[in-house]
This record gives structure tokens, C-alpha cells and sequence, in this order.
């Protein structure tokens, strides 16, 4: 299962991150569990299923970060942050019951103009806070290419 320790996700995809060199690779060689994600966000059976409306969006902007040919460090880093926006996003949805919200609306909103901190930002350093930032700032302008139109 995965949780925060301190502020960094610590699941077993860590210790399963190897080299991908391959051709065929994908962005699941280092990042495994992500099918997982959902189900480490749910307080309640509600959120269970939001977390599996936004994960498409997240995979789309992980495949394309491994595509860039990231190191695995800093896609690590992006994954990671990627997952406390996951539990963020749920959180908020899940304490205002806001499950009609469109999903793709909620990621934007969540994202632009460094709209949402992480839960237990206060723990965090400054090098790591602006790290999820950076990462918002990166997932915002992917989501306005990818998905502008929709928006």
C-alpha cells in the first residue's frame, strides 16, 4: 500500500524501478502501481471512484514525462508529487462533496495559478514545496495542450 513518509511517496514501486532502455517501455516500468493510486486516496467508496476519473490524465502526462527521456530521478520526483496532487484532489472532493464535479475541470482547478497545497504541506521543506509546484505548473500546461479545448 502506499503512504507518506514525511512528504515522499513510499510504496513499493520504489524498489521496483529499474533502467528501462527498452523500446517497447512505458512509464508503468517506473511507476507500477499506479493502478493502485485510487484506492490509497479513498477515505470512502466515493472516492474510489473520482480517483479512478482523474488517473487517465495522470497516466497521460506520466507516459509523455518517461517519453521525454526524464532522468529516472526526476521523473521519480514528478510521480511522486504527481501522487500527494492525487490525494489532495480527493481530499477536497471528498470533505465538500464535490463527486459531480467534472474531473477534468477539478484538475485544472487544482493546478492553476499553484491552486492547491498538498496535504501536510506544512512538513515539507522549501526544496520539496517548490518541487510540487514546479510539477503543478508542468501538469497545468499539460492539461491546457492536451485537454484546452475541453476546459
Amino acid at each position: 500500500m502506499c503512504k507518506v513518509t514525511g512528504n515522499v511517496y513510499d510504496g513499493d514501486a520504489t524498489m521496483k524501478i529499474k533502467k528501462v532502455k527498452a523500446s517497447n517501455a512505458t512509464f508503468r516500468d517506473w511507476a507500477p502501481d499506479i493502478d493502485e493510486w485510487p484506492s490509497s486516496w479513498m477515505g470512502v467508496k466515493e472516492d474510489l471512484e473520482y480517483g479512478r476519473k482523474i488517473l487517465p490524465y495522470f497516466e497521460h502526462f506520466l507516459q509523455e514525462l518517461f517519453e521525454e527521456g526524464l532522468s529516472r530521478k526526476t521523473f521519480v520526483q514528478y510521480r511522486d508529487n504527481l501522487w500527494l496532487l492525487g490525494g489532495s484532489i480527493i481530499t477536497g472532493v471528498s470533505n465538500f462533496e464535490e463527486y459531480n464535479e467534472d474531473p477534468l475541470d477539478k484538475l485544472y482547478d487544482s493546478v492553476v495559478s499553484d491552486g492547491i497545497l498538498p496535504d501536510h504541506y506544512d512538513d515539507m521543506s522549501e526544496t520539496e514545496m517548490n518541487a510540487f509546484v514546479r510539477m503543478c505548473r508542468r501538469f497545468e500546461k499539460f492539461l491546457h495542450q492536451h485537454y484546452g479545448s475541453l476546459l
